[in-house]
C-alpha cells in the first residue's frame, strides 16, 4: 500500500498515475473515483482526470464510491493495481451522508472501520493499492465543529494509512517528498 498526500492541484494525482505505470501492462488496471460532480468545477476536474488516464496507454476500469465500497470491489488479487482517489473526498462523502442519520459518530466510525479492514484485506490478498489524499492539516484552526470534526478524523485516518502502507509520498508543487 502506496499513500501519496499534497495540497489541492499539487500534482499528487498525476504522480500517483505516474506511479502505478511501474507496475506494466500486464496489471489489471482500477480507478476509485469518489468525486460527485456537483458542480461544473467539479465536472470539469473529474473529465481532466478521465482525460489525463485515456492517454497513459493503460487500460483503467473506472469505479465510482461515493461512500460504501462496492461488493464487486471486495475480492481482487496480485494482478490489481487500485488507486484510490481520494481519501478527503470520501470522507467528506461519508459525513455529508451520515448528517441527519442517529448515531451519526458511530456510523461515521463504522464507515471507517470498514474502510481500513478492506485496506488490510487488499493487502492480504496481494492488491496493489495507491492511496491519494489532499492534506488539509496546515489549514487555520476553524471556528466550525464540522471542520474540526473532519479534520479530526482524516488527520487520525492519514496516521492509521501511514502505519500499515509500504511508502509514503508528500507532493507540492510537483516536486515529491518520500517521508516513509
Amino acid at each position: 500500500m502506496i499513500f501519496i498526500t499534497g495540497g489541492v492541484r499539487s500534482g499528487k494525482s498525476a504522480f500517483a498515475e505516474r506511479f502505478v505505470q511501474r507496475y506494466g501492462q500486464d496489471a489489471r488496471y482500477i480507478y476509485v473515483a469518489t468525486g460527485v460532480a456537483f458542480d461544473r468545477e467539479m465536472e470539469a476536474r473529474i473529465k481532466r482526470h478521465q482525460l489525463d488516464r485515456e492517454q497513459q496507454g493503460l487500460h483503467w476500469l473506472t469505479v465510482e464510491m461515493q461512500v460504501e465500497i462496492p461488493a464487486a470491489m471486495k475480492q481482487l488479487n496480485a494482478q490489481h493495481v487500485l488507486l484510490f482517489e481520494c481519501v478527503t473526498t470520501w470522507l467528506a462523502n461519508v459525513l455529508y451522508h451520515t448528517e441527519t442519520l442517529d448515531n451519526r459518530e458511530q456510523r461515521i466510525a463504522d464507515y471507517i472501520l470498514a474502510f481500513q479492514e478492506q485496506l488490510l484485506a487488499w493487502q492480504q490478498q496481494g492488491v496493489r493499492v495507491v492511496i491519494v489524499s489532499n492534506e488539509i492539516l496546515d489549514e487555520p484552526r476553524s471556528p466550525f465543529d464540522e471542520v474540526e470534526l473532519y479534520r479530526k478524523l482524516i488527520g487520525q485516518f492519514h496516521q492509521w494509512i501511514v502505519t500499515h502502507c509500504e511508502s509514503a509520498y508528500e507532493v507540492q508543487y510537483q516536486l515529491v517528498q518520500q517521508w516513509k
